[in-house]
């Protein structure tokens, strides 16, 4: 349970995050005590001060403080926010249920967005994304209505998985090349039974500790001790790095694609829509080979 107990003022960190982006409901996680301890206080009061804040301005000074430990921090999924920290405030849902999501865009940067269900103890997603934005927050065009307030529905398919507290978290991700900035937010929930479809955001008042159903993996850790150092080559997305060939295609396009197009991008898209927009870009036939070949770009 939180108990947050710093100050929140951090002069040293205050040039490196401004106000961007975060999840406004359900209820995300927020920083504390257990935060602290795992990232440090700069880290926690940073973004005590500012929850809308970017990983990328952190890690600028984070690094260099004793008190941080990127293991235990796991930067890049939640920005480090701990589930002991939000115990009492667990979403209870069911498979199928629609969610709805608001979000508030403190200041648009163009670039791609989505929402996955995160394995807290692998630090990396689910299946595919519950919903997805190839343009999220374009400084052209404007925030979209349908970027700032939407419905995500709870897998069918995810068994015991998120039965237990903790195990996993719904996280919406925007990463801004426009900027190199990412932004996260996350969501603690559990998943039993089937639902009808309704909408629904209820929260349990108790939650149970924190375990795991799959084995933890190292790839996630490995892109934060890189992060401080990262540059346009990679670009983290959904906790993997992602090549900036794609990452570059999908932030740069402005325009909005029509939803019939196999040659561009819908803002939401699917696996197959993406697999067939990759051939027409690179006229490469067997798109699905060729991204096996990055695993760790997609």
């Amino acid at each position: 349970m939180k108990s947050f107990s710093t100050a929140f003022g951090v002069a040293a960190f205050a040039s490196t995050v401004a106000g961007h982006g975060y999840i406004t409901s359900p209820q995300p996680r927020e920083p504390g005590d257990a935060m602290i301890a795992a990232c440090g206080k700069q880290v926690a009061n940073t973004f005590s001060s500012d929850i809308n804040g970017n990983i990328q301005g952190v890690l600028q000074i984070a690094p260099s403080q004793s008190d941080y430990d990127a293991d235990k921090c796991n930067i890049w999924t939640c920005k480090g926010m701990q589930f002991d920290d939000n115990t009492d405030n667990v979403q209870s849902w069911t498979a199928g249920e629609k969610v709805p999501m608001k979000v508030n865009i403190a200041a648009p940067h163009t670039g791609t967005a989505n929402v996955s269900i995160i394995d807290t103890a692998s630090s990396s997603p689910i299946g595919e994304p519950l919903i997805a934005w190839s343009v999220y927050a374009s400084t052209a065009t404007g925030v979209q209505a349908n970027q700032t307030s939407f419905d995500v529905t709870i897998p069918s398919d995810l068994g015991s998985k998120c039965s237990t507290a903790g195990a996993c978290t719904l996280q919406w991700w925007w990463d801004s090349r426009e900027a190199d900035q990412t932004y996260e937010s996350c969501v603690d929930f559990t998943v039993g039974g089937s639902g009808s479809g309704s909408s629904s955001g209820s929260s349990s008042g108790s939650a149970q500790a924190a375990t795991s159903t799959q084995a933890a993996a190292s790839s996630t850790k490995a892109a934060s001790s890189a992060s401080a150092t990262a540059t346009a080559a990679t670009t983290p997305v959904n906790n993997v790095l992602t090549t900036s060939a794609a990452a570059t295609a999908a932030a740069s396009s402005t325009a909005t694609p029509s939803q019939g197009s196999s040659s561009t991008l819908p803002e939401e898209f699917t696996a197959e829509q993406f697999i067939s927009w990759f051939k027409q870009v690179t006229g490469v036939t067997n798109a699905r080979r060729s991204l096996r070949s990055h695993p760790r770009a997609f």
